[in-house]
Order: C-alpha cells, then sequence, then structure tokens
C-alpha cells in the first residue's frame, strides 16, 4: 500500500493520504461498512446480501447457497418470499448490471448488485410447474415458475431478519 501509493502521490495525493490515515467515508444508512456487504431495508428490517452468487444455480443450489452463506459475520441467511423481493423492487431506482446475455438495467433499492434474475421461496402454480417463482428486476414483475432444476442466468439473492 505504501508503494503504491508513494508512486500514486504525484497524481492522487489525496487518495492514499487518506488511505494512509486510515480515513472513511461515510455509509449511507443501513450499509454494512465494512465491504457494504449487506443493505437493511428500513422499511421492512430485512438485510439483503450486498450482492447475489453472480451464477447460474438452479433452486436447490440458490437455496443451500443461502443457507450456508455466513456474510459480514452474520448467518441465518434464506432465500426471500416472491414479495420479499416484490418489495424491494423500485422503478425510480435504475442500475446498470451485466447478465449472462449482455448489459441491462434493474431497477432494485438498496445499491443491491445484481446479475440475473433471483430464486424465491414461493411455489408458483405456472401450468405445468408447480415450483419456485422467480423474480425479474429488469421488467420489475414476477417471472414464471421454473422447475428446480432450470438455472439459466438464476441467481439467489440472500435475505435474514435484522438483529437476530
Amino acid at each position: 500500500m505504501k508503494n503504491a501509493c508513494r508512486l500514486s502521490l504525484l497524481f492522487l495525493p489525496i487518495l492514499c493520504l487518506s488511505a494512509l490515515a486510515g480515513a472513511q467515508t461515510a455509509a449511507p444508512a443501513g450499509t454494512d461498512v465494512a465491504l457494504n456487504a449487506t443493505w437493511t431495508d428500513p422499511a421492512t428490517a430485512l438485510m439483503w446480501a450486498g450482492m447475489d452468487n453472480g451464477s447460474d444455480v438452479n433452486w436447490n443450489q440458490a437455496t443451500a447457497y443461502c443457507s450456508n452463506l455466513q456474510l459480514a459475520g452474520y448467518k441465518g441467511w434464506r432465500l426471500p418470499t416472491l414479495e420479499e423481493l416484490r418489495g424491494i423492487d423500485d422503478s425510480s431506482v435504475t442500475a446498470k448490471t451485466t447478465f449472462d446475455f449482455g448489459d441491462s438495467w434493474v431497477h432494485v433499492k438498496g445499491n443491491l448488485k445484481l446479475t440475473g434474475w433471483h430464486w424465491s421461496n414461493s411455489q408458483g402454480h405456472a401450468p405445468g410447474s408447480n415450483g419456485p417463482w422467480n423474480f425479474n428486476f429488469q421488467d420489475e414483475k414476477a417471472g414464471d415458475a421454473f422447475p428446480i432444476g432450470f438455472s439459466y442466468s438464476m441467481r439467489a439473492l440472500c435475505v435474514r431478519r435484522s438483529g437476530s
């Protein structure tokens, strides 16, 4: 760090001096300052992982990922319900992201980093399927209920009750 800052002092003295001094910038309310790893929704007191798992997973893998997640010192993560996913949808927020098929835009609160569609733990009733519903933050709607083995562009975005 000192060598990098020594070289950068010609160009970015304020940035390096702040880093050397251990200065921190203020994080938004409800954000885990250590790595911005979580966001707590003030309306629901739900704590969300700051980003999804980042790769294709089927429903069983998504469920296991959240169950085993230890993030920012917290355990007790799970897949959210469809209603919980709807609760963080926000059409007034637009963020660019990269999906499997290219760049896209999502509408989600909390500056969460999303890279696909998200499994819920809510079971669907689509014709020919009784699998779990997914939520699409691009189109701001629940998608179809997919078979639990489906994985293309499906992600795990984990949630937990804050304070527990």
